[in-house]
């Protein structure tokens, strides 16, 4: 590997994990404050929802935006802006007005997302590409890990956890700046639509829009659900780390699985886990070591759903279209982000707390189910004929 492809490696991947510090620590923070407002399951999801509403609205002009500013220089806007509306959360003065601070928020995020995928993306070759993409996702997923655990020692309440989820957004400008003469271009945009890209890949698609719609109620809601089992906030906030934890360990033994075997199977095989644990989870609510191992274990298969279906676009899709092809795929994480928690927060108000798991259970099944159906599709038009 050259010089300049270590540093654009190493400087995408130390955003993502600054990245993944600062939102592992806030949107637990958020959720929890909610709870402590006894703001209803509904609204909560709802504020939730607000990310993939402003995901909506942006993506489709981030590939112009990169090919005007340049990818790097447009990830350290992304990251500026991320950090300055986390701040403006915790001063305004009452929930109606989280909504549209949350909106900005989320579309620098939901920025983040774009640029940093297509980055990993375009470094990769089909001899890497499950291990680059792993590497990517094991990133964010550690920052993920780190940001509940500083919780537990500085709390839930006062300026104190936003103030420091703001820095380590940007913290993740240094490597960025430090690496953008390395960062890749792109001369000029895609003249395909978005959405006849993703007619070209539907399994990709549908592991986008599965991923978002688990993503929102495992990390955003899993806090309160633990907390009306019994368990105090910092604890419930571990149930995020005992996430992240395992999508850090298993997130590289899934890449190299994936440059070696059927990925289909293997995305099938990682979306079982959503029905298992949401079966399992009630039994074991109240035996915590049982509980966290069980979230270790969800988190650490589940992701394999979004990073294996981010290797599948990355196979298909190259240069401008590639951009705009990643563009589309966040907007499918989005759909899912903004359909699936205002539903999931009903279910957890509608059968106290186990609604919850009992909507993620259920999305899981129908993915599966999906991609069943896919793989009998694929192995009936390959076979010959008689």
């Amino acid at each position: 590997m050259s010089a300049a492809r270590r540093a654009s490696l190493a400087a995408i991947l130390a955003a993502c994990i600054a990245y993944g510090g600062g939102m592992g620590l806030t949107l637990p923070l958020l959720a929890l404050i909610l709870e402590r407002l006894h703001v209803p399951g509904s609204l909560n999801g709802l504020n939730i929802a607000t990310a993939g509403l402003a995901a909506l609205a942006v993506t489709p002009f981030v590939p112009g935006w990169i090919v005007r500013f340049g990818v790097a220089q447009f990830l350290a806007l992304a990251l500026c802006v991320a950090a300055a509306s986390l701040l403006a959360i915790y001063f305004v003065p009452n929930l109606w007005l989280w909504f549209p601070a949350r909106f900005v928020l989320s579309a620098a995020l939901n920025t983040l997302f774009v640029i940093s995928e297509f980055w990993i993306n375009q470094l990769a070759d089909e001899k890497n590409r499950g291990r680059y993409v792993a590497l990517y996702a094991t990133c964010v997923q550690s920052g993920f890990g780190i940001g509940p655990l500083i919780l537990i020692f500085i709390g839930t309440r006062g300026i104190l956890p936003f103030a420091l989820g703001a820095s380590l957004l940007l913290v993740g400008l240094i490597p960025v700046l430090l690496a953008r003469h390395a960062a890749p271009r792109l001369e000029e945009t895609s003249t395909a639509s978005i959405s006849s890209l993703m007619r070209l890949a539907p399994v990709a698609v549908a592991g986008a829009l599965v991923y978002g719609a688990l993503d929102a109620g495992l990390v955003g809601l899993l806090p309160v659900y633990a907390v009306r089992s019994g368990y105090g906030e910092a604890r419930a906030a571990l149930t995020v780390t005992a996430f992240s934890l395992g999508s850090i360990v298993f997130q590289y033994p899934l890449g190299w699985l994936a440059d070696r075997m059927n990925r289909l199977h293997l995305l099938a095989l990682c979306g079982s886990t959503g029905v298992v644990g949401a079966v399992v989870t009630p039994f074991i609510i109240h035996i915590p070591w049982l509980f966290y191992a069980m979230f270790f274990l969800w988190g650490g298969l589940i992701l394999g759903v979004y990073s294996g279906s981010l290797t599948l676009l990355g196979e298909q899709f190259r240069g401008a279209e590639l951009a705009r092809a990643n563009a589309g795929f966040l907007m499918a994480y989005s759909m899912g982000l903004l359909l699936a928690p205002p539903l999931e927060g009903a279910a957890l108000d509608a059968w106290n707390p186990h609604g919850l798991l009992a909507v993620l259970g259920g999305i899981s099944g129908a993915y599966v189910l999906f991609l069943m159906w896919r793989v009998g599709r694929s192995a009936a038009l390959t076979s010959p004929a008689p």
